[in-house]
């Protein structure tokens, strides 16, 4: 049925459309908004931009009804829509997938370091503002929990969780919001590979997603803002914290593709995969786990060491 769906522009916007706005009548649903994008990208690169611009404005036209205003379209169109165009274009123009990914890394440091730029200027401490405005909304909460006769004790346990929360939002909630959009464009990205190439159109640029590899260079920069949010207090700990993150957050597809090629190495079939991968998504320790693995690729190589038994070569990061 997607098939057919996506080679028209209105019932993609409508689809689109769907997947954003159902949560708001069934919050358990959320999750499914992070798919928004696939119908716009994959209408785009089946019948053009053309075709996707007019699904990109029935998406913009729902919400526009649902609001009333222009806030949440135009975050809609930021959040959802805009950067599946430009895919699109790219990827018809020749550009491969991680040309894409990278261009919307990018575009992801650029707003971030515009974002905490313009607080640093502005004379705006962002987790100490952030922090008051959470503080005020936990104190609303409190108020209405003591109303409806909630016990101390439990009131005392969703204090103490709220007061950590807010500690690491106040510090973090920059690179959380870009890291939420960054990862929600690649996998949209890799999944309309992954259809396009199930449907038998292989038109898009050739590309071995499995022997991916990062710059050497940008682990220096990973672990230069690490020890500057270590050793800096203020606006710079700040900086070196959020941008750090961000800037490693490309070592968890790293440690993918590394997890893809002992697929490949041990022939293991499509529905194992299925599983461990879900299981990756929802484990953060493991989320965890593969990043590093990715970050100590820079040296340790781990598919030249394991999985291409090749003479002559040498780690990438030696």
């Amino acid at each position: 049925m997607l098939n057919k769906i996506t080679t028209h522009s209105v019932w993609s916007g409508l689809l689109s459309a769907g997947l954003l706005l159902l949560p708001l009548w069934t919050p358990l649903l959320t999750p499914v908004q992070g798919v928004v994008p696939l119908p716009l990208l994959l209408v785009a690169l089946r019948s053009g931009n053309r075709a996707g611009g007019w699904a990109v404005a029935i998406l913009l036209s729902c919400a526009w009804l649902i609001s009333g205003g222009v806030v949440f379209p135009l975050a809609v169109f930021l959040l959802f829509a805009g950067f599946p165009l430009l895919a699109a274009w790219l990827l018809r123009a020749g550009w491969r997938t991680s040309q894409c990914a990278l261009v919307a890394f990018l575009l992801g440091n650029l707003v971030l370091l515009g974002t905490l730029g313009w607080a640093a200027l502005s004379g705006v401490d962002l987790p100490v503002q952030l922090t008051h405005e959470m503080n005020a909304l936990k104190e609303e909460v409190l108020a209405t929990l003591t109303t409806q006769g909630v016990s101390p004790f439990a009131q005392a346990e969703f204090r103490n969780g709220i007061d950590q929360l807010i500690a690491v939002v106040s510090l973090l909630l920059p690179v959380m919001l870009l890291t939420s959009w960054f990862l929600l464009q690649v996998g949209n990205l890799l999944a309309a590979r992954a259809l396009l190439n199930r449907w038998g159109e292989k038109w898009l640029a050739d590309e071995n997603l499995a022997e991916m590899r990062l710059p050497f260079a940008l682990v220096w920069m990973v672990i230069a803002m690490g020890l500057l949010a270590m050793l800096t207090h203020g606006t710079l700990r700040h900086l070196g914290m959020n941008w750090g993150i961000f800037l490693a957050i490309p070592y968890f597809f790293q440690g993918l593709a590394i997890i893809q090629r002992a697929f490949q190495w041990y022939n293991v079939g499509g529905v194992v995969r299925g599983i461990l991968f879900t299981v990756l998504f929802f484990w953060t320790g493991m989320v965890l786990l593969v990043l590093l693995i990715g970050l100590f690729d820079t040296w340790i190589d781990f598919r030249l060491r394991f999985f291409h038994n090749r003479e002559g070569q040498t780690p990438s990061g030696r």
